[in-house]
């Protein structure tokens, strides 16, 4: 239980981190990108202005005073005379057909209160940005070039802006590779704080489980002295009705008690990983057959029917240890047999198929409340509150879970039509 803690606690704690480092890293990743983008604005404009500089100063040499620009920074230049008559058009492939970018900003540009006319002066109509056919972005800034001569030319600057794609891939693996090694540092740091506050608990455990083992084991010798004697006493002394009852109260506690012990003995072997199995190719339909032999005399004598249904097919061979599966179908009839009515019936039943093969045994009792069967294979937990039952110590049904996980099976519990209980246990069949 202890271990199935830590793992929930480790993976609750190292998801926690790792989700507020996730959505920091995220936060920052958009951030870059937005600074970016006000980055390649920033470096459009001035790039923009040094190009009108170069056109007010060498209109005569135009196409050398802009190619510089456009080669090095990828800027598209068209330059058009005030009757409309191109000057200069830059010549490099967009992903978006250059006349089709022209047509887009001239239908902004008509709706910008800043017109192409005349003026006395340089002057710039604005920062556009307009969108491709192929999710390709373009800065765009219109302007009005006057000449040192007073030639007046109407420019236009176009600049294809990075895409989302391309600066998650410039920046993206860095960032990645923090997430990774802050993962790592997380998962090794929540480790190693989670066992040293699990350590004092697990000490205290082992030790109540070396004690449990320790005095189960030291109250085996006693238990049988006393159970030999008591029956001794029973078999061979003669004793009045009253010493005679008294023996047979003696007798019967230290029965329970060596079961008890017994079971204690079980989950301390099991808590010492000291349980061993012997595999070996068994043949259901003699196992079953002795289960409903075994319980059989014990039902008739309890006024219950105890029916056993074989399938008219053989079951497929099963590869598992003999002895630890009829202790858990033994579990499940000491329970079925405890909890049914005078008169009333318990079933065996087998589910095989090429995958698996399942054991049931159903009782029509008086079944398990939704809030026990959460609780019902812990250990010492008891559906009767009132402790009325004392042949019952709460330690059957989680030998069986652990019996059971062992051999790989899975455990389960469910209502029986019109009462009752159903216990199954499914193995995969290899």
């Amino acid at each position: 239980m202890l271990n199935n803690l830590y793992r929930k606690l480790h993976i609750l704690f190292a998801s926690s981190v790792m989700l507020i480092i996730t959505l920091v890293i995220s936060f920052v990743v958009a951030n870059t990108v937005h600074t970016e983008k006000i980055n390649e604005s920033t470096l459009f404009q001035r790039l923009t202005t040094l190009l009108i500089y170069q056109v007010e100063s060498a209109s005569s040499d135009m196409d050398k005073s802009l190619t510089a620009y456009e080669k090095s920074y990828h800027i598209f230049s068209l330059i058009n005379d005030t009757k409309g008559n191109t000057i200069y058009q830059s010549d490099f492939p967009f992903p978006t057909p250059a006349d089709n970018l022209l047509h887009d900003v001239e239908k902004q540009i008509s709706t910008q209160p800043l017109s192409r006319t005349e003026s006395d002066t340089t002057s710039q109509g604005g920062f556009l940005e307009i969108r491709g056919k192929h999710h390709d972005t373009y800065f765009v800034i219109p302007a009005t070039i006057r000449t040192a001569n007073d030639t007046v030319y109407h420019a236009t600057f176009l600049y294809q802006t990075a895409s989302l794609t391309d600066i998650l891939q410039k920046t993206l693996p860095i960032y990645l590779l923090i997430w990774f090694l802050a993962c790592i540092v997380v998962i090794v740091l929540t480790r190693y704080l989670l066992k040293k506050s699990f350590a004092p608990t697990e000490r205290i455990l082992q030790s109540q489980k070396d004690f449990v083992a320790t005095a189960s084991h030291e109250l085996k010798s006693p238990l049988a002295v006393m159970i030999s004697n008591t029956d001794m006493l029973l078999d061979n002394v003669p004793l009045n009705e009253q010493a005679r009852q008294a023996v047979q109260t003696i007798d019967f506690e230290c029965m329970r008690l060596s079961r008890l012990v017994k079971d204690m003995l079980l989950l301390a072997s099991s808590d010492a990983k000291t349980w061993t199995l012997h595999k070996s190719t068994i043949n259901v339909d003699t196992l079953l057959i002795t289960l409903y032999e075994t319980y059989e005399p014990v039902c008739m004598k309890q006024n219950l029917e105890l029916k056993l249904h074989l399938s008219e097919e053989s079951y497929p061979a099963m590869l598992t240890d003999k002895d630890r599966l009829f202790q858990i179908l033994c579990v499940f009839m000491d329970n079925a047999i405890q909890h049914s009515k005078n008169n009333s019936l318990i079933e065996i039943e087998v589910i095989a198929n090429e995958k698996n093969i399942a054991f049931s045994v159903v009782d029509h009792g008086q079944g398990i409340s939704d809030e026990d069967k959460q609780y019902i294979f812990d250990r010492f937990y008891s559906g009767d509150k009132s402790h009325t039952n004392k042949s019952n110590f709460g330690l059957g049904l989680s030998i069986a879970k652990e019996l059971t996980q062992m051999l790989n099976g899975t455990i389960t519990i469910n209502d029986t039509a019109g009462g009752g209980a159903t216990f199954t246990v499914k193995f995969p069949l290899k």
